[in-house]
């Protein structure tokens, strides 16, 4: 991380932030007991299984496993980065924040980034003034007001226009000591063979990219002819992967976390239009078809996923890759054929938001859209046509984890394709027989409920949280006493930051521990009370003990006698071994 603040500080910003009161302005909580629970924010699930202890500050999800502090909540929900959710945390109590220490290459690095966000903000800013201050912009302007859009519309997205000629932004940069490389850097301005340089966008209506935070991060410039190529976009930086980022996400998340559904697209003006009717739940992938990082980026805020692409031959190719990265996860998806062959952006500028939501309503299943199509593109009358139907949806069949669906939706190929199911299974064990393909069978669902402490996970919770304890376990708990490694990895890596620090805080444990030891420990907190108690951890401590000795008695018990059966003379030390266990159980009874 950039910023190197005290533990002592860290702790002080996350007790000044409540977490219950923090997590309760994204996820509805309700009081069980100590803890209070809601359904996770980072995954779908309708049992809650999020559980936020507020006495230790910590959540942690018994479905997907995500943990953490009040910080770490705010890191994954909002995408930010330690500085910056500290930063949040600070300024919502009022704390004031030390200045940065950052080493020469982080200083640098933080510098470029902040000068290419800003010189996009300038760049936008230069756009969206030429197309609604001057008169070279009206062409622009005039474009965007036939699309239907709205003034208030036109600012919302900071649309813009870049002007028809050669370097007009490139000399009014320069002109303000804006570096040539940064603006190459950012593909604003390209150099010829010649060594001139020139505007990259000109003529163009453009399109403001930002991210989740609402910086511009690149552009899409559109002709307002046929000439081509119709759409460019930036190059992508250090701030700008357009296969990370969503068209139009950061001013359409609060809808879709609160609608649950989130309405996908394909171009700038299927969502501008949508939004201007009012239909703000609306985004885009940026030229690129539906990755898994979009997937992430939504995950946190919907349910269901509408695919309301082009259905054209480019859309309906788009629509077959979502709903093979979509298949098997927990969203809800269906796939909206727009009517008439038409755009989203042609379908709501002619029949406006109640029309966009009542075909949006219709919205079918993918294996449904799927079969629509196979059956539109073959002749369902003949042996030939109707193997090409099949041969279209077995893989989307055989991909299908959950088999009661996998079994209906073989099922729903007889009736349309006048075939038995007899021949239908047939073919699809052949299909996957020619493809090698082994059927999975879908997981079983995860287990919420907690479960008892068990004594290896109360000794353990407490070794964690208190010095005294943790030196009691190390004191009488040997290695092997403890099952799960990553407790025993858990309680070395406390040992350490104990000796260094003479304290277990958890801001300085997260600055050590691993990935899958800060899960274990958020879980820990979680599960366990919060209070040190002598009395009940020797107990544990003893019955972990006798557990343990019992085991490794058995161990050694069955070594001897196999060695005895093979005439191995080694079977008296393991009997010794045994002896000596037995004692030793008998000592901690």
């Amino acid at each position: 991380m950039s910023r190197r603040y005290s533990n002592e500080l860290i702790e002080q910003i996350k007790e000044a932030n409540d977490i219950v009161n923090v997590i309760s302005e994204y996820v509805p909580l309700k009081k069980k007991g100590r803890n209070y629970w809601g359904c996770c924010p980072f995954h779908n699930e309708k049992t809650p299984s999020f559980s936020v202890t507020p006495e230790k500050g910590f959540y942690y999800c018994f479905g997907c496993h995500a943990s953490g502090t009040v910080i770490n909540f705010l890191m994954q929900e909002e995408g930010l980065s330690f500085p910056e959710a500290l930063g949040k945390l600070a300024e919502r109590a009022g704390i004031p924040l030390p200045e940065e220490e950052l080493t020469d290459v982080e200083r640098r690095q933080n510098e470029k980034r902040r000068r290419l966000y800003e010189i996009n903000e300038l760049a936008a800013n230069f756009f969206h003034n030429c197309l609604t201050k001057t008169e070279m912009g009206k062409v622009g302007l005039e474009y965007f007001q036939k699309r239907g859009l709205s003034r208030e519309t036109i600012d919302k997205f900071r649309l813009g226009y870049a002007p028809d000629s050669w370097d007009k932004l490139y000399r009014a940069f320069t002109e303000r000591k804006i570096p040539e490389a940064y603006l190459l850097k950012l593909g604003l301005v390209r150099k010829n063979d010649n060594g001139r340089v020139y505007d990259y966008f000109r003529n163009r209506v453009m399109f403001p990219i930002c991210d989740g935070k609402g910086r511009v991060v690149g552009f899409g410039g559109r002709v307002l002819d046929d000439s081509t190529p119709k759409y460019l976009n930036s190059p992508e930086t250090e701030i700008f992967n357009k296969g990370h980022l969503l068209f139009a996400f950061d001013k359409a998340y609060k809808t879709i976390r609160r609608t649950k559904q989130a309405i996908l697209v394909e171009g700038y003006m299927d969502v501008i239009s949508a939004h201007n009717a009012g239909v703000t739940n609306v985004v885009a992938s940026l030229g690129t078809a539906y990755t898994k990082d979009h997937g992430r980026l939504l995950m946190r805020q919907a349910e269901e996923i509408i695919l309301a692409y082009d259905m054209d031959g480019a859309g309906r190719k788009a629509v077959r890759r979502a709903i093979d990265l979509l298949q098997n996860t927990d969203f809800k998806v269906r796939v909206l054929a727009m009517p008439d062959g038409k755009d989203p952006d042609d379908y709501v500028s002619n029949h406006g938001r109640d029309g966009f939501l009542t075909i949006i309503d219709k919205a079918i299943p993918p294996f449904e859209f799927l079969l629509n199509q196979a059956m539109i593109g073959h002749d369902s009358t003949d042996m030939a046509g109707k193997q090409a139907i099949l041969d279209e949806l077995f893989p989307f069949i055989s991909h299908t984890e959950n088999s009661v669906k996998r079994d209906s939706y073989l099922r729903a190929l007889a009736l349309p394709l006048w075939l038995d199911m007899g021949t239908i299974r047939q073919s699809f064990k052949e299909f996957t027989r020619r493809g090698r393909i082994t059927l999975v069978s879908e997981a079983q669902p995860v287990k919420t409920l907690i479960e008892p402490d068990s004594d290896e996970t109360y000794i353990v919770a407490q070794a964690v949280q208190f010095p005294k304890a943790w030196q009691m376990v190390h004191d009488y708990v040997e290695d092997k006493d403890i099952v799960q490694e990553v407790y025993r990895t858990l309680l070395a890596t406390c040992g350490k930051v104990l000796q260094e620090t003479g304290g277990l805080s958890s801001a300085a444990l997260e600055t050590v521990l691993s990935e899958e030891e800060k899960t274990a420990y958020s879980r820990l907190l979680v599960l366990t009370d919060t209070q040190f108690d002598e009395i009940r951890l020797e107990e544990s401590i003893r019955r972990l003990r006798i557990q343990s000795l019992r085991r490794q008695y058995k161990e050694h018990s069955i070594a001897a006698d196999k060695m005895s059966r093979a005439g191995d003379t080694a079977f008296i030390e393991e009997l010794k071994k045994c002896q000596e266990i037995q004692k030793e159980i008998q000592e901690w009874s």
